[in-house]
């Protein structure tokens, strides 16, 4: 049977674990107009609890009218305005929806005009120039805001992933948001964002563009006990049993991030014979490190020499209170300082992360490569 594991892309369906807490709480802020901060590492499924969320959503009754975008994944305005009105579009209740007909009639209620063609299956594609004037992409964004409010009784959502990047399209698009929402007041916008700082500069802290617009959802690590169960049963159910000891060691090699611990399972499971055992994990971990052994080696020849021995000690385990001198001297570096210095730049990228008040190699594969080499 095909690997019941999944990595790389935002889990759906079946590979969706856990955050049932944390669904029920975004499901009804949605239905009920209610703003939504979503806040976590990268990595955590932040995007695979929001589109989670938007099946739910889709499968109600009535269906709620949904427009969702990735900020970051936007080029430039243009292409952000492109995408939201793309979404709007698709509002369900709308005759116009799929129907080359009520096209004309959807474009009329856009004061901006967009370019407008057709994909393979007939389906309409909008588009904007790349000169998008400042003052036409806020009436796009206005326009949606007003065929959101204007649903009727299903709910009705714009969900704004990685919105920590809003700014770079505009730097009064956070205080524009703020606006359209006071106005339309049923329509509940939801940000999400993996950078905890940008997005506590744009919602969270006083006297930031959104402080309190929105309520916050964090999101922490799956408790093993949701865990285990899952990663158990998904072997069971493709052929290859998996008991709860082996699914602790899967989460105490490549845990806490989601992503880490389906991806050490995918590996596991696609060398196990009948089941997956122990074994099987180690030669997993072993082959995700192979995997991506080239790209880790062009990876640490950015860092200075202090950084690298800094990371090293990080990934052996052996890095206790890491700003004494004590410390500075095992890596060889002047003092503290220098040492918070260089934990300061692998921070920047997240190749370290602190988890438990300690800091630590941030993706397991890479510490267990490092630990290989050292």
């Amino acid at each position: 049977m095909p690997n019941p594991y999944h990595y790389g892309a935002p889990a759906t369906g079946a590979q969706f674990i856990g955050r049932r807490g944390e669904l029920e709480a975004l499901l009804s802020r949605m239905r009920a107009g209610v703003n939504v901060v979503v806040m976590s590492p990268r990595r955590y499924g932040k995007t695979s609890l929001l589109l989670r969320a938007e099946e739910l959503l889709a499968a109600g009754r009535p269906r709620a009218a949904v427009v969702s975008t990735n900020v970051f994944l936007c080029r430039d305005v243009a292409t952000l305005a492109a995408r939201l009105v793309s979404g709007a579009y698709r509002l369900p209740g709308a005759r116009r929806a799929g129907a080359r007909h009520g096209l004309a009639d959807f474009v009329r209620q856009l004061q901006v005009r967009p370019t407008v063609d057709f994909d393979d299956a007939g389906r309409p594609r909008f588009g904007f120039s790349a000169g998008l004037a400042p003052a036409d992409a806020d009436t796009v964004v206005a326009d949606v805001f007003a065929l959101l409010g204007a649903v009727g009784d299903r709910p009705a959502v714009l969900v704004l992933d990685e919105f920590q990047a809003i700014t770079r399209h505009g730097e009064h698009l956070p205080f524009l948001l703020k606006a359209l929402s006071d106005q339309h007041p049923m329509v509940s916008v939801v940000l999400a964002g993996s950078q905890h700082h940008l997005m506590s500069k744009l919602v969270v802290d006083e006297g930031a563009p959104l402080y309190g617009m929105a309520q916050r959802l964090a999101l922490g690590p799956i408790p093993d006990a949701e865990w285990v169960p899952y990663l158990s049963e998904q072997a069971r159910r493709a052929g290859k049993p998996l008991d709860r000891d082996t699914a602790s060691l899967i989460l105490e090699l490549a845990g806490p991030v989601p992503n880490d611990v389906q991806h050490l399972a995918f590996e596991a499971f696609e060398v196990a014979g009948s089941r997956v055992s122990p074994a099987e994990v180690e030669a997993g971990m072993r082959r995700a490190v192979d995997h991506d052994s080239n790209l880790f080696a062009e990876r640490v020849t950015r860092l200075s020499p202090g950084q690298l021995r800094v990371l090293v000690a990080l990934a052996s385990g052996r890095a206790e209170h890491i700003f004494t001198a004590a410390f500075a001297r095992q890596v060889g570096l002047a003092g503290g300082q220098s040492v918070k210095k260089a934990i300061d730049a692998l921070a920047d990228d997240e190749t370290v992360v602190q988890r438990d008040r300690r800091w630590r190699v941030g993706d397991p594969f890479l510490a267990s490569w490092l630990r290989r080499a050292d």
